[in-house]
């Protein structure tokens, strides 16, 4: 870390020491809107391939990458996305950043200065915008490189199981000055034309460049980098099919390449060397050199352990030829009163209370802001000893036994569970944890679902009281070997807030309606066997490879 902080220090004091030429413009969107846009030239003057970074947190905060991006050879334009900063229009949260994007790659294509070859780079929002971008663009854009973003706004960013991701969504937009766009999701709870109208996924039959993907397993948005890949590396189109990378490592939002990951440091191992990455990403597409991008793994990701545990499998790099690798679905059974068991148990119940005015509070995991204050502390992002959720009356706790051999876990986690309810709506909040030998609770996955959302993202269907009615809670994806004298523990609440929105359980949804004390009983074993599956991988030995971080020499 301490080599590539150096490097990059070096890079932007020699940036700034050697004589660019730069101007500011704007580019006309397809409907004539002016988007403020930043032109950096290296010296002396020339054609040369462009970077390309569009931006809703203002282009002049990209002026030290685009300085580097010209001491490596390349010209770099950065914009401000529409009613952000100098550029004219409404913001319209991501809505019209594919046509202002294609608008804008096709300017850049017909200057002097480029030579006919683009990629683009950016982080989060930044990612989200290249990814809107890339299908229908021309063939100018040859690469993007996307960290720790998503292609569905939808399922990734707005809603999870039908829930409102509330902390997310409504804490960003205030950022952005933009509360019309939350009410605006608000009112567009059910997948609709207004939704697939600005639709990315359905589309990438039309994109036609390589990507890479990077993404961390407790980032805001890792199933949508996964998802992204996948949608790509398969359907997309020539010169995008088969032409994508993915790089999944141990990192939250904030902390993308970095050890640090909520309460735990991973060994040094998990550091990614960015700088590296996208000299030679870049160089492989916009300059056509020999770079070693032709031997990369398709995938490279980080099988996840536990940590300071002397001799525990995982924390190691694995390479692979696609996500998600072989694995075979393997449940774990809940059984009452509170026990995860690999047997079927007999039939049995055990009553939650869930009380939308007294809801359970968020500590960690796929946050965007740790330093929010929750129930008197900072909510935290990331791997968060649950133990202070835990130990709450209206939180159901299911724990296995201690681990005799380790288990590999590699690939989508899902969690059905069985669930007679007393009124015509509730949520399942469903986290998984990794109970070590000394009790810590550390969070590994967690997710949501909303009873009325459970037929479709299109439609609603209320459950009738007293009937019951199996819910799958999708927990995304992980990878993660839990180590010999470990136990796994489910723990299934009614709110998870501000994570997700709280359900007033009357049927009303927020803003405004109810307010309900549900008292649902969760049925396991016999004929409602509600059980958490997880993929383990298949294999003897597993891992068979390991690697070095990718980008280290």
């Amino acid at each position: 870390m301490v080599r590539r902080l150096c490097w990059v220090v070096v890079m932007l004091v020699a940036a700034n020491a050697v004589a660019q030429v730069s101007f500011h413009t704007t580019v006309a969107a397809p409907d004539g809107t002016a988007l403020a846009t930043e032109v950096y030239l290296p010296a002396p003057i020339g054609s040369w391939p462009v970077i390309l970074q569009r931006t809703p947190y203002g282009r002049d905060g990209l002026r030290d990458a685009c300085l580097v991006f010209n001491l490596l050879g390349y010209a770099c334009v950065a914009q401000d996305t529409r009613g952000r900063f100098g550029s004219q229009g409404q913001d319209t949260a991501f809505r019209d950043d594919g046509p202002d994007g294609r608008a804008t790659v096709t300017w850049v294509a017909s200057q002097s200065w480029c030579n006919g070859r683009v990629g683009t780079f950016g982080g989060s929002a930044l990612g989200i915008t290249q990814y809107a971008l890339a299908p229908g663009a021309p063939r100018a854009l040859l690469c993007l490189m996307p960290l720790v973003a998503t292609a569905d706004f939808y399922h990734h960013a707005a809603f999870q199981g039908g829930a409102l991701r509330e902390a997310l969504v409504h804490n960003w937009l205030a950022g952005q000055g933009n509360l019309p766009a939350y009410e605006e999701i608000r009112a567009h709870r059910l997948w609709d034309e207004w939704w697939s109208e600005a639709a990315i996924l359905p589309h990438v039959g039309d994109a036609h460049a390589a990507g890479l993907h990077i993404g961390g397993w407790y980032d805001i948005f890792s199933q949508g980098t996964i998802d992204a890949f996948a949608a790509l590396q398969h359907r997309g189109g020539d010169g995008a099919q088969g032409a994508q990378y993915l790089i999944m490592g141990p990192w939250t939002h904030g902390g993308v390449g970095g050890r640090q990951a909520g309460e735990l440091t991973y060994p040094a191992n998990a550091v990614l060397d960015l700088v590296d990455l996208l000299v030679s990403w870049f160089g492989h597409w916009l300059k056509r050199s020999d770079s070693g991008v032709e031997e990369w793994p398709v995938v490279r990701v980080y099988l996840m352990g536990a940590v300071g545990e002397s001799g525990a499998p995982g924390n190691a790099w694995l390479s692979m030829a696609d996500w998600p690798p072989p694995s075979r679905d393997t449940a774990l059974f809940l059984a009452a009163p509170a026990q995860l068991t690999a047997a079927l148990p007999s039939a049995g119940e055990v009553g939650l209370d869930i009380d939308p005015t007294s809801p359970v509070p968020t500590l960690g995991g796929a946050e965007l802001y740790p330093d929010l204050e929750v129930d008197g502390r900072p909510m935290g992002a990331g791997p968060y000893d649950q133990r202070p959720i835990e130990a709450r009356a209206d939180v159901l706790e299911f724990t296995s036994e201690r681990l005799s051999t380790p288990l590999v876990v590699m690939g989508r986690l899902r969690a059905q569970v069985w669930v007679r309810p007393d009124t015509v709506d509730l949520d399942l909040a469903v986290r998984l944890t990794d109970v070590y030998p000394d009790g810590r609770s550390m969070l590994v996955a967690d997710g949501v679902q909303r009873a009325r959302s459970r037929c479709g993202d299109d439609r609603e269907c209320l459950v009738i009281p007293g009937e019951p009615v199996e819910l799958v809670v999708d927990l995304w994806s992980t990878a993660m070997a839990f180590n010999a004298g470990h136990r796994l523990r489910l723990t299934v609440s009614g709110s998870n807030t501000p994570r997700f929105e709280v359900n007033p359980n009357d049927g009303t949804l927020p803003p405004g309606g109810g307010a309900a004390v549900a008292h649902p009983v969760i049925l396991v074993g016999g004929e409602t066997p509600s059980r958490l599956v997880l993929p383990v991988a298949s294999g003897v030995g597993w891992p068979r490879r390991r690697l070095p971080p990718p980008g280290s020499p």
